[in-house]
């Protein structure tokens, strides 16, 4: 079976993991690995503060936690994501409103935003999916008219770039995700980065439990959402090799579109102009209907895939929280039936690229 991810562990990578644990750096509070980790990445990212969590999950937990929000309020997001992102929402006790996709781009469709913004809406959180760059300056109007928080969704977007700027510097606060397979991983874990001190200092405080001093002595309710050495370790010898990294899926992403270019009923993701897409994961739309059976045959094939995620809008858990005014996403309704996710490993060989769009072309003779 070809799997739509394996994780690419290499030498060095042991090599900095088996030496923090020989300093015992092992849990979120000794050592200096995690400081260095956060300390690179925000260097990376191009902004002032950074700071780890156990997951991506995590991160845009207590991301949304430091806005200090009233209760209640409502936060835009995008539709078509996992649903971490609308979970960070409602477990701080905030209402999710979720805003249909372009189904050029798959992301957010950013006219769309302000029809639903109201007194009770405080936060955007704009996802880029699949490592597809929102152009945030757009909405940049709507955050200064309406006084709006602008949360960037960065999970899927590690060194994704736009307008010469990199992703998870774009707006007030953003969180990533390193999970097993994601552009940057550490197994587990997440990160925060922002330019706000106010936002940052929270995010330490509330990830840590509310430690403060004297210690033991507890004023906010907080979590343990730290990321251990050991994960930091991991984490930081990746990041000396993200530009390596995402040139490979760049090349992995062009030679599955000049493969499967001639296939009428796929489509690929359009891209904004000035932008650099590091596509997490090689995304098709399979029109006409014929996405389950091109999916169960590639696995009888012995090709795994996975489809777009389900529309927060219809999600089952969220049906009792959303706003029952909020339109349909059509749109994102249209990627879940028809959007797949192909083989996009880091080390996926051309000779399997070649062989998955084989399999699909004879599929759609």
């Amino acid at each position: 079976m070809i799997p739509v991810f394996r994780p690419l562990i290499s030498k060095k990578d042991k090599k900095s993991v088996l030496s923090t644990l020989n300093k015992g750096e092992i849990s979120g509070n000794f050592g200096e690995t995690i400081k260095k980790f956060e300390f690179n990445f925000a260097k990376y990212i191009g902004c002032k503060y950074a700071s780890t969590t156990s997951s991506g999950t995590t991160a845009l937990q207590v991301a949304v936690s430091s806005l200090n929000l009233k209760k209640g309020s409502e936060i835009l997001l995008s539709s078509c994501t996992n649903i971490a992102t609308a979970l960070a929402i409602v477990h701080n006790n905030h209402v999710p409103v979720p805003i249909d996709s372009n189904l050029d781009t798959w992301n957010i469709d950013l006219d769309k935003i302000e029809s639903q913004i109201n007194k009770k809406t405080k936060a955007i959180i704009i996802v880029h999916f699949l490592g597809n760059p929102v152009n945030i300056d757009k909405i940049k109007y709507l955050k200064k008219k309406y006084n709006l928080i602008i949360i960037e969704d960065s999970a899927e977007a590690h060194g994704a770039k736009i307008n010469n700027k990199m992703i998870g510097n774009l707006g007030d606060i953003s969180c990533f995700s390193f999970y097993a397979n994601k552009v940057l991983t550490s197994g587990e874990g997440g990160m925060v980065c922002t330019n706000n001190k106010e936002y940052y200092n929270r995010v330490k405080l509330l990830k840590n439990l509310g430690f403060t001093k004297p210690r033991f002595v507890h004023k906010v309710l907080g979590y343990n959402f730290r990321m251990s050495g050991i994960q930091a370790a991991l984490g930081l010898s990746q990041l000396k090799e993200i530009e390596k990294t995402i040139k490979k899926k760049i090349k992995i992403e062009k030679e599955y579109k000049k493969l499967l270019k001639n296939i009428d009923a796929i489509e690929f993701a359009k891209e904004e102009k000035n932008s650099r897409n590091v596509y997490w994961q090689v995304g098709i739309r399979v029109k006409y209907g014929k996405k389950n059976k091109l999916v169960t045959f590639l696995k009888k094939n012995k090709i795994d895939t996975r489809n777009f995620f389900y529309s927060i809008r219809n999600q089952p858990c969220l049906k009792s929280i959303i706003p029952k005014n909020v339109p349909q996403t059509k749109n994102s309704n249209i990627l879940w039936s028809q959007g797949i996710y192909l083989p996009s490993s880091h080390n996926l060989k051309n000779s399997e690229i070649k062989k998955i769009c084989n399999l699909i072309k004879k599929f759609f003779k």
